[in-house]
């Protein structure tokens, strides 16, 4: 994993609904590498949304993760992430992993303000680092001589946080009314932080905006709050999913173009979620199709565009409509996934499917340099 920051091996999903069990996750495997940004397209419920939730796993009943592996590699050392428990993946999301959900006004909750939740992330990952600001800010005021009857005991509270800010003696601090007011120069530290990333995000008047609800906000100003709590502690991977579907085309480009713009300055791998082949062009350096619940071909972008190898990626292309190109589409429909077609799942609309492929599911191949087709014409 040496240049891999994610590594998804075979990958197993499946829903248990009352109408039988849905294979939404039929052996996915995906490679993200550092730095770079990996689109995963295809059609409405092909499991592109499932396979981001997977890598947080945070796949809510009555789905169920089957088999597979999936490895992070912030620091050199990989992490099987199916392996740790609930408390290990609270540190790993919102830190490590972030993702923007597709529809932000379900992703924020409606009793609490922009700054709040964004607070709220902070607080979580970034408390040493704000103990730290909060001592500064104490350090001050004793040298100015602004000082009140727990300013020196607020003080060793903070330096006791730096070193251990899980310790239990903090937590019983915090049930003291007189004394628990120290987390309030935390969140004072917090909402400036608040602030200062809304900003990032070119946020107009972000000091405003910290204190308003999301009903208060536009769907623009929404998502631009989504995403800076998904930045806030500068995570190795963003998972965007579909974040432009419900804005406007000229809010859309905005946030294309700001989400560009803050992984390079965050340094961070993106898997960037979508249906959309034009922003694929546009924002990724490579590029997975997905196919009922499969990766059917992945390589370079450019690559992806000018030699689609799989009949169904060819299909895809071919449906985008092109002035002076007669438009197509792929005859057929998705197949249910409760009883899926055996061997490949494109068979049923495939023009080129032969005997083969009714009854052995094909593996992935390296058709090309860099450019991964599963498919038996490329055998």
């Amino acid at each position: 994993m040496a240049e891999n920051i994610l590594e998804i091996d075979d990958l197993r999903l499946n829903f248990y609904t009352y109408e039988g069990v849905v294979e939404a996750l039929d052996g996915v495997n995906l490679r993200l590498k550092k730095g770079e940004t990996l689109g995963v397209v295809g059609e409405t419920g092909c499991g592109k949304s499932v396979t981001g939730l997977s890598v947080l796993v945070i796949v809510s009943p009555p789905g169920r993760i089957e088999g597979g592996k999936i490895l992070f590699n912030p620091k050199g050392k990989p992490v099987e992430l199916l392996a740790l428990n609930e408390a290990f993946l609270r540190k790993v999301r919102g830190r490590y992993i972030s993702m923007i959900f597709q529809d932000p006004r379900s992703a924020l909750n409606p009793v609490y303000t922009a700054g709040e939740q964004i607070i709220e992330v902070l607080l979580h990952h970034k408390k040493e680092e704000l103990a730290e600001r909060a001592l500064n800010r104490i350090d001050d005021e004793i040298k100015s001589g602004k000082t009140g009857f727990l300013t020196n005991y607020y003080k060793r509270i903070f330096q006791h946080m730096i070193k251990n800010p899980k310790a239990p003696s903090l937590q019983l601090l915090s049930k003291i009314p007189i004394i628990r007011r120290y987390n309030r120069i935390l969140k004072q530290e917090a909402k400036k932080e608040a602030v200062n990333i809304l900003r990032i995000m070119r946020m107009p008047d972000p000091q405003r905006v910290v204190d308003m609800y999301p009903h208060e906000l536009s769907g623009g100003m929404a998502q631009r709050v989504v995403i800076a709590m998904a930045l806030a502690c500068s995570p190795g991977i963003l998972i965007a999913d579909e974040p432009t579907t419900n804005l406007d085309v000229t809010v859309q480009l905005q946030i294309l173009q700001l989400i560009k713009e803050l992984k390079e300055k965050f340094a961070s791998s993106v898997i960037y979620i979508t249906h959309d082949m034009g922003v694929v062009a546009e924002m990724c350096d490579r590029v997975a199709v997905m196919y009922a619940g499969s990766v059917i071909e992945i390589g370079e972008v450019l690559e992806i565009f000018k030699k689609p190898l799989h009949p169904y990626t060819q299909g895809l292309l071919e449906s985008i409509p092109r002035p002076g190109f007669p438009f197509k589409s792929i005859e057929g429909t998705v197949p249910s996934l409760i009883s899926p077609p055996k061997g490949c799942r494109f068979h049923n609309r495939c023009p080129y499917a032969m005997d083969i492929c009714t009854k052995v599911k094909p593996e992935m191949v390296e058709a090309e340099k860099g450019h991964f087709v599963q498919c038996f014409l490329y055998r």
